[in-house]
């Protein structure tokens, strides 16, 4: 569909992957042009497509979508009032990248570059700092054994959070459900991925699912308090430094990049008075409540946003 109104300063032509419209007289560009964003068009447009290795539209069932047409003052008006509803979406949505981009930032302000660790402070190793676990191997000889408990995965751990949409279960014995065990603040790092850029990605776990435990593609770091919080190093493995580090450290084979425990120990991490690791952990959940608000309100917008345009578009039987 459209995704600028604004006429192009150039002729041009397109491959037939793309189908360009031409308004006729008396119907507004941008009111066509939010007339095929709006979700109800979308899933009618999806429900008609057809092939497996190329799938497709079916246009002629995409031309003879019955649309309202209301005369061209109508139509202007409601393009301003939807062109407002998607200027406030956008601003929420802006506002989210940057506080996600806040928090890198702190971290450098506050703690310095950490390639360079221009404040020179003492450093230790992660190993030395936290207790290392490698995770549960997924196969089908799991079956019979006896609990069965939640297991985080490899999708379930972005950078920096967490992905909970879906947690798969897996069966195990009483002795691997103590060791592999999750606890609120474990630092999570993905073991391996097809991406090398991905490896060593890591989350603090929450604890929002009781009992939960994590596969072999997964590594758990249950950091010392008393020398490191989970916050900066989450924030350090994140960094420049921590991701090149695990890039390095990472073997290959047959397309998958992996990493090992011995890798995670040996990654030399600044350590800075608990007392500034603090600061920090007060400073990022702060901001972390203020994007929570952010996303919740860019959810809220997208969805009045679909209200307002299902209303506006109505068509009178």
């Amino acid at each position: 569909y459209l995704n600028k109104v604004a006429t192009p300063g150039f002729a041009g032509r397109c491959s037939t992957e793309l189908v360009p419209l031409l308004p006729r007289d008396g119907v507004e560009r941008e009111f066509i042009a939010f007339l095929l964003r709006r979700q109800d068009t979308v899933d009618y447009v999806m429900s008609s497509v057809t092939g497996a290795r190329m799938p497709r539209t079916d246009m002629k069932a995409l031309m003879s979508l019955r649309v309202p047409l209301p005369p061209l003052d109508e139509q202007r008006r409601i393009v301003g009032i939807l062109s407002r509803a998607a200027k406030v979406e956008r601003w929420r949505a802006r506002a989210r990248e940057l506080m996600g981009e806040f928090i890198p930032a702190l971290f450098v302000r506050m703690f310095g570059d950490p390639v360079e660790n221009p404040m020179q402070w003492p450093v230790a190793t992660l190993g030395d700092t936290s207790e290392v676990q490698s995770g549960l191997q997924v196969t089908k000889k799991r079956r019979g054994l006896p609990i069965e408990k939640p297991y985080l995965r490899v999708a379930n751990v972005l950078r920096d959070r967490l992905d909970l949409n879906e947690v798969k279960k897996i069966r195990v014995t009483k002795r691997e459900f103590e060791r592999v065990r999750l606890a609120p603040s474990d630092l999570l790092i993905v073991e391996g991925h097809g991406n090398a850029s991905e490896i060593g990605r890591a989350a603090l776990w929450d604890g929002c699912i009781s009992d939960c435990v994590h596969q072999n593609h997964l590594i758990r770091a249950r950091l010392d308090h008393s020398m490191m919080l989970p916050h900066f190093a989450c924030a350090y493995l994140n960094s420049p430094v921590g991701r090149q580090h695990f890039i390095r450290s990472a073997k290959t084979t047959s397309g998958l990049n992996t990493i090992t425990t011995s890798n995670v120990k040996s990654l030399p991490v600044p350590v800075p008075p608990l007392s500034l690791q603090e600061q920090y952990v007060v400073m990022v959940e702060a901001a972390r409540a203020t994007l929570s608000v952010a996303v919740s309100g860019c959810g809220i917008s997208f969805e009045l946003n679909n209200s307002l345009m299902n209303h506006l578009f109505a068509i009178d039987e």
